[in-house]
């Protein structure tokens, strides 16, 4: 009888589960900022990250990273990178109390020391993806603290029809040497067409992800997603994860502010620690003058959880 009463009760209570909807994702709504003008300038904004309170900027072609307090959108200081002479930094992470950059250019990651600007190369177990001719390659990179692992983002393949993130183990280094990154495995990314792309990614250690920044661009038209990859206990991401994150009118949002000058073409994504998302934009094509105006102004756009 205890066996029947048992069975009766786990099948309601399966049939009970199966019922329930499923819970619905957490929703943003999309609020633009207003930047200081000197991100109006060519500076070419490839990356950023929120670190100790700020939003550190990285730059494409300028060597400097900005730092930026999100609570009154002002510059509260700059490091001055002392780069090699061919460089493009393309995105921008921290990991315990030093940051981190991925150069797409020279296919490389860096250390920055935030006090000297100087910069180490780290060295990985395999070669990291060399540019195409197309100008594909790095262009993101996300640590993730919790499992002491990196997560680097290859724009597209050579045959544009896969995004790749690459997931490297840390491996500790001596008070000379820096840390040493072991590569472990690649999960591809579906892309539908040539023209689209992932631009970022960064680490949500909160929901145990990575959050993943992607356009289509057609012409003036671009449409702007955000997707998620999870992250498993042992810090490994799984392709059968990946699922959109609902944004209020992103897209929309975009073209507006387009229509007014800003540049759409969004570069950087980074989490703060009350799970605000941030977006920011690439405002210059080309060769970068960084003390000279831009055709169009660098946007920043926060996604605030709903």
């Amino acid at each position: 009888m205890r066996k029947l009463s048992f069975l009766f009760l786990s099948l309601c209570s399966t049939t009970y589960l199966l019922s329930q909807p499923p819970q619905p994702l957490q929703s943003y709504s999309v609020n633009p900022q207003v930047l200081p003008a000197e991100l109006d300038k060519q500076v070419c904004i490839s990356g950023m990250k929120y670190f100790n309170g700020s939003l550190f900027l990285v730059s494409e072609r300028c060597p400097e990273i900005f730092l930026l307090n999100p609570q009154s959108n002002t510059i509260t200081g700059t490091i001055n990178l002392q780069v090699p002479q061919e460089f493009e930094m393309e995105g921008i992470t921290s990991y315990q109390d030093k940051l981190y950059t991925v150069s797409e250019n020279i296919a490389a990651v860096y250390e920055v020391n935030s006090q000297t600007g100087m910069m180490k190369q780290m060295e990985t177990s395999i070669p990291l993806p060399a540019k195409s001719k197309d100008g594909n390659g790095m262009e993101g990179i996300a640590a993730n603290e919790r499992n002491n692992k990196f997560y680097l983002l290859r724009e597209r393949n050579m045959d544009k029809t896969k995004a790749q993130i690459y997931t490297f183990n840390i491996v500790p280094g001596n008070e000379n040497n820096s840390l040493s990154l072991k590569y472990e495995s690649m999960i591809e990314l579906p892309l539908e067409s040539e023209q689209w792309r992932y631009s970022d990614i960064c680490y949500d250690s909160a929901n145990s992800r990575v959050i993943c920044l992607k356009s289509h661009s057609k012409g003036k038209l671009r449409q702007l997603y955000i997707e998620s990859v999870e992250i498993d206990e042992g810090g490994n991401l799984s392709i059968e994860t990946l699922k959109n994150i609902p944004t209020d009118n992103l897209t929309l949002v975009a073209a507006e502010y387009k229509a007014k000058g800003y540049s759409t073409n969004l570069e950087g994504i980074t989490v703060d620690n009350d799970g605000n998302i941030f977006i920011v934009s690439d405002n210059t094509s080309g060769k970068a003058k960084c003390d000279l105006p831009a055709k169009e102004k660098t946007i920043l756009l926060q996604l605030k959880k709903e």
